[in-house]
C-alpha cells in the first residue's frame, strides 16, 4: 500500500497565540493524520533562525517561537494566558516572551535538564545568544530545554499513532550563526572575513544567478577531522525525527559558490563532502539510509546521481515539474524509490498552478487523469488520486493542496522577500477534517 503523508509546517497550525507551535493543535494534527491512515507529517525545518525556516542559527537548537503557552499551563510554569485574534497568517512577534519569563522564574532544574545542557552545541547557541541580546545564558538554556521536551514529547505522541515524522535540514546557517561563531575552520574564511557565498549560476530565470545570503563549507577543513561537524550534526537531527529531508544534495557532490560581494556570473563550482562523508557517516548505526531523503530538484549532474544511487537515497520528485501535458504522460514515473509531491513548500499549489494553464492544457489534464484512472470532476482531487496511484514509494500533499487553495495560499516563492513568505497558516481543522478524506 501507499505511503502517504501531509506537509504542514509547525508554523502552519492552528493557534490561539498568533503562531502554530508545539501544543494542543500539533495533537489534534496528529489526531486527525492517524485517523486518516497518514503515516508521515513532515515539517519544514524547527531550527533557531530569524523566522526563515532555510536560514539556521544553529543546527542544535529550536526556534523559540515553537514552545506552547498551553503546555507551560498545564505544567504549572505560568498561572494563565491571554490569547489573540486567529488569524489565517502567522504573527511574528514578541508575545510569547513574557510568558517564557514567568515560566523561568518557576522552573526548577532536574536531572534531564541538567542531562540535556551537557550538549556543547546547546551552550554554543546560549553563548551566541548572550553576545546579541541582554539575556542570561541560563534563560537561553531554560528555554532550549522547554523546546526540546515538547518536542520529543510530541513526537513520542505521534510515533504512538502510528505517524512518522519528516524532519527537514537546511544546506547551509546564516552568516551570522552559532555555527559559524563556534566553528569558523568548517567554512571558507580568510582572516576572519567570509570569501565566498552559496548561490546558483545564471540561468534562463535569473541571469545574475541566485545569492542565498549564506556561507560555504571548507570541505578540506572538514575532512581533517574526519566530517565529525557533519557527522554530529545528523545524529542529533535523526534524535528528533524519524526521517531526514536533506537539503541541496547537489551540494554533497558539487557546490556553487560567489565571491562574496560579486554576482553568479563569477561564481563556480568546488567539489563537496561526497563519497568520504556518507562512508564515515553510515559507520553509526544510527544512521540508516531508509531515514535519509535528498532533495535532489533542479539541474543536477551525472554524478549527483551517481552519488545518490550509490547509496539507494530516495529522493524527491514535483509531479507539476514532471507532467507532460502536450504529451499526456508523466516523465518520470520510473522508479519506486521516490518521495513524491504534486508541489512542495517553493512551487505554486496545484489550483494556482491549474487556473495559469490554457485552455488546451486543462483540457489534456483531465484526459492524463481519466487514463490514470484518477475520475473525480475536481482536478485538485484528481491529481490527489494520480499521487496515490504512482509508482513513487511516498506520496505527500501540502495541506493547502488537500484544502484546494489558490496561490494566495502559497508558502514561498523563492528568490522573494515578501511578509506572503513562510507565513500561511490554517484558522482550525474544520475544513481540512473533511478535505483530507480525498487523499485515498
Amino acid at each position: 500500500m501507499k505511503e502517504k503523508g501531509v506537509l504542514l509546517p509547525i508554523f502552519s497550525l492552528p493557534s490561539k497565540y498568533g503562531i502554530g507551535d508545539f501544543g494542543n493543535e500539533a495533537y489534534e494534527f496528529i489526531d486527525i493524520l492517524s485517523e486518516n491512515n497518514i503515516k508521515y507529517w513532515q515539517i519544514l525545518p524547527i531550527n533557531a533562525c530569524n523566522r526563515l525556516p532555510y536560514s539556521p542559527l544553529s543546527y542544535y537548537a529550536l526556534e523559540e517561537d515553537y514552545i506552547s503557552i498551553d503546555k507551560l499551563l498545564e505544567h504549572g510554569l505560568i498561572k494563565e494566558a491571554e490569547t489573540r485574534e486567529v488569524k489565517d497568517r502567522v504573527v511574528y512577534d514578541d508575545y510569547k516572551e513574557k510568558y517564557y519569563r514567568e515560566a523561568f522564574t518557576r522552573f526548577r532544574k532536574n536531572e534531564e535538564y541538567e542531562e540535556f545542557i551537557k550538549c556543547t552545541e546547546i551552550n554554543e547557541y546560549a553563548e551566541y545568544v548572550c553576545d546579541i541580546k541582554s539575556v542570561s545564558k541560563e534563560y537561553c538554556l531554560f528555554l532550549q530545554y522547554i523546546l526540546y521536551r515538547q518536542w520529543r514529547e510530541l513526537k513520542e505522541y505521534a510515533n504512538s499513532k502510528g505517524v512518522q515524522i519528516i524532519g527537514d535540514m537546511p544546506a547551509y546557517p546564516v552568516f551570522d550563526s552559532a555555527e559559524t561563531k563556534f566553528h569558523p575552520d568548517c567554512f571558507e574564511m580568510e582572516n576572519g572575513e567570509f570569501t565566498y557565498e552559496a548561490g546558483t549560476p545564471p540561468d534562463y530565470f535569473n541571469k545574475n544567478g541566485q545569492r542565498w545570503g549564506n556561507p560555504v563549507y571548507n570541505v578540506e577543513n572538514i575532512k581533517k577531522d574526519n566530517y565529525k561537524y557533519l557527522v554530529n550534526r545528523y545524529k542529533y537531527c535523526m534524535k528528533l525525527f524519524d526521517k531526514v529531508r536533506v537539503d541541496y544534495f547537489r551540494g554533497y557532490d558539487s557546490f556553487f559558490k560567489i565571491p562574496v560581494g560579486k554576482g553568479g556570473e563569477e561564481g563556480c563550482y568546488s567539489d563537496g563532502v561526497s563519497y568520504g562523508f556518507f562512508e564515515e557517516l553510515f559507520k553509526d548505526e544510527s544512521i540508516k539510509v531508509e531515514n535519509l531523503i535528498v532533495e535532489d530538484l533542479g539541474d543536477i549532474r551525472e554524478e549527483t546521481v551517481a552519488l545518490r544511487e550509490h547509496y539507494g537515497f530516495t529522493r524527491q520528485k514535483i509531479l507539476l515539474f514532471t507532467i507532460d501535458l502536450n504529451n499526456l504522460f508523466d516523465r518520470d514515473n520510473v522508479s519506486e524509490n521516490v518521495l513524491m509531491f504534486p508541489g512542495n513548500h517553493d512551487c505554486q499549489t496545484i489550483y494556482g498552478w491549474y487556473k495559469t494553464l490554457s485552455d488546451e492544457h486543462k483540457e489534456n489534464l483531465k484526459e492524463f487523469l481519466r487514463r490514470n484512472e484518477c475520475y473525480d470532476l475536481n482536478v485538485n482531487i484528481g491529481i490527489m488520486q494520480y499521487c496515490a496511484k504512482c509508482k513513487a514509494k511516498i506520496a505527500i500533499i501540502t495541506a493547502q493542496d488537500i484544502l484546494g487553495l489558490d496561490d494566495s495560499a502559497r508558502m514561498n516563492v523563492p528568490g522573494t522577500e515578501t511578509p506572503e513568505n513562510w507565513s500561511w497558516k490554517l484558522t482550525d481543522f474544520n475544513v481540512f477534517r473533511e478535505c483530507i478524506k480525498d487523499f485515498k
